[in-house]
């Protein structure tokens, strides 16, 4: 099951001692995954993620933004189905979550499930995707190209 989901958090979750390519890489690591694919992989997803060009950089020396996008990288690395994404615009500014929603936007059409919570309601309002709302762990609405205004 956990090969299936990729998580995406707030905070980044990236080893603050490794590489941006060295944190996408352990997720494929931990899977067993062999020494060739892991040298194939990295650089492909995080060229997808606009980092190709910080694969040695690490986590201190990068931006809020870049930080985000190697988390998503290590998320996307192994292809799952299912992507699920806790308030990943939550510590950007504005511009930078723009560039983070389109990002799992790409990622969505290419064929992945992406679920994520948020409280930014413009975001989701720009966005205009499909809404679900909980109250109380209970559904409260879904809508096919919902805004979050009730």
């Amino acid at each position: 099951l956990r090969r299936n989901i990729g998580c995406v958090f707030q905070d980044f979750k990236l080893l603050p001692d490794r590489s941006a390519a060295e944190n996408v890489a352990y997720a494929l690591k931990v899977q067993g995954e062999g020494g060739s694919s892991i040298r194939r992989k990295v650089p492909e997803v995080l060229n997808l993620v606009g980092l190709a060009h910080k694969m040695s950089s690490l986590p201190d020396e990068l931006s809020g933004g870049e930080q985000q996008r190697v988390s998503i990288a290590r998320a996307v690395v192994n292809h799952p189905p299912l992507l699920i994404c806790d308030e990943p615009t939550g510590n950007l500014d504005p511009d930078t979550s723009v560039g983070i929603m389109q990002l799992l936007y790409r990622i969505n059409r290419a064929g992945t499930t992406v679920v994520m919570a948020t409280h930014d309601r413009e975001m989701v309002d720009k966005m205009r995707r499909r809404v679900i709302a909980l109250d109380d762990g209970r559904l409260a609405r879904d809508e096919r190209r919902g805004g979050y205004a009730w």
